[in-house]
């Protein structure tokens, strides 16, 4: 549709022009040609999906004049994906967001922390962010090359926003949210083209990030993604010698660092829990599920084993709470008949786990409730709590 009509209209615009790809290989090679054939000092990557606020390029540009080292983004405005309508920004001022991460190595927002708040002298100042949505940022081009542009072997899509932003970060760099530039985006439910390799193009790329950047913490990935598991047990993931070398040359620090300085409110699970897999029941052989979509407060279900990781995984923790924490961090509780799943309530330094979210795994293989003393036992095909019994297989679990 735009390709004849696209070249007629930039002939119009002297400073632009269009450079194709000879075959789709996806947002990381297009940006990677896009920034070789570009001759500015700044380059600035925009997704197709948005449109600028006026005045917006400007306030990227002055940051990354005080500061080199400085990758500017926009604060990011949803275009509404139906109507297309734009969500102009608050004159006022509003309560600001940040990029963050969870274990799974997926991106997300956050409200900013008490400290980030009192750092801004006013609403015109930068938002540190400890990653980036990856999509709409200003970087200096020398400072692009300096730090290693993209993982050239990442394919099409996926984990790049979060390997620049570990990488800038661990390298001396830093990632902000520029609030006075304001750029629209259309945020999609589902993504409008197909992957060649399916998710494991995604997992491959999460892969190279998680053995690059995260030290020992990569474990804490591979327990959450058993596909990137898979594929480094079976070397299936490309060279990454260069990359490391990169992170030697530029004497970048490790992700401990990163985790104490850049982003400490995150928590960090058992790097070596306690147990963690899928929970058995031995009397049906079906497993604990969170079911679908559950960030809290849906009721559990039995379902068959399926060996995903996923719905069905869990950690017993050193603080002796039963976590589903793929993503949020999700704690069974229970009181003396009924089994639920909410927000973790032991969040790290000075906070503790109630006892209603305490369990004891017993030598007999029941799951006990520290708070109502009673054990996790499938009941009607769901999980639920009755009075503790070891001759009830009903009442017996394991780890697998």
């Amino acid at each position: 549709y735009l390709k004849e009509r696209l070249e007629q209209y930039v002939q119009q615009l002297q400073i632009v022009r269009v450079v194709r790809q000879p075959e789709r290989k996806g947002l990381i090679t297009a940006r990677l040609l896009g920034a070789s054939v570009a001759q500015a000092e700044v380059l600035t990557f925009l997704d197709a999906h948005c449109e600028c606020f006026h005045g917006w390029l400007e306030p990227l540009l002055a940051r990354i004049a005080e500061d080199k080292t400085v990758v500017a983004s926009p604060d990011i405005v949803t275009i509404d994906l139906n109507t297309f309508r734009f969500s102009r920004p608050s004159q006022k001022g509003k309560a600001h967001s940040r990029g963050n991460f969870d274990w799974s190595l997926t991106f997300g927002w956050e409200l900013l922390p008490a400290h980030e708040k009192q750092r801004r002298k006013d609403e015109t100042y930068p938002i540190k962010s400890p990653t980036f949505a990856g999509g709409l940022f200003s970087i200096s081009k020398a400072y692009f090359e300096h730090i290693g542009t993209y993982d050239s072997q990442m394919e099409i899509w996926g984990g790049e926003n979060v390997e620049m932003s570990f990488r800038v970060w661990q390298c001396g760099g830093q990632l902000e949210i520029i609030p006075c530039s304001v750029v629209g985006h259309v945020f999609r439910t589902k993504s409008p083209h197909t992957f060649p390799k399916g998710t494991s193009v995604i997992a491959r790329n999460q892969v190279r990030l998680a053995e690059v950047w995260m030290d020992s913490y990569k474990k804490l990935f591979y327990r959450r993604n058993l596909q990137a598991a898979k594929m480094v047990q079976e070397n299936n993931f490309g060279d990454i010698s260069e990359r490391l070398q990169l992170r030697e040359q530029l004497h970048c620090h490790n992700f401990s660092w990163y985790l104490h300085n850049v982003y400490p409110e995150m928590f960090v699970p058992d790097l070596n829990p306690t147990f963690y897999g899928a929970i058995k029941n031995l009397g049906t052989n079906q497993c604990l599920d969170v079911g679908e979509n559950n960030r809290g407060g849906k009721p559990l279900i039995m379902y068959v084993c399926h060996n995903l990781g996923g719905n069905q995984y869990f950690e017993y923790t050193s603080q002796r709470d039963l976590r589903h924490n793929i993503g949020k961090q999700l704690c069974l509780h229970a009181s003396a008949s009924t089994l639920g799943l909410r927000s973790c309530q032991f969040t790290g330094k000075n906070s503790q786990v109630p006892k209603d979210e305490e369990w004891e795994l017993t030598q007999d293989q029941l799951i006990r409730n520290s708070g109502s003393g009673t054990c996790l036992i499938t009941q009607d095909k769901k999980p639920a709590m009755a009075p503790c019994n070891p001759s009830d297989p009903r009442q017996l679990w394991l780890f697998v």
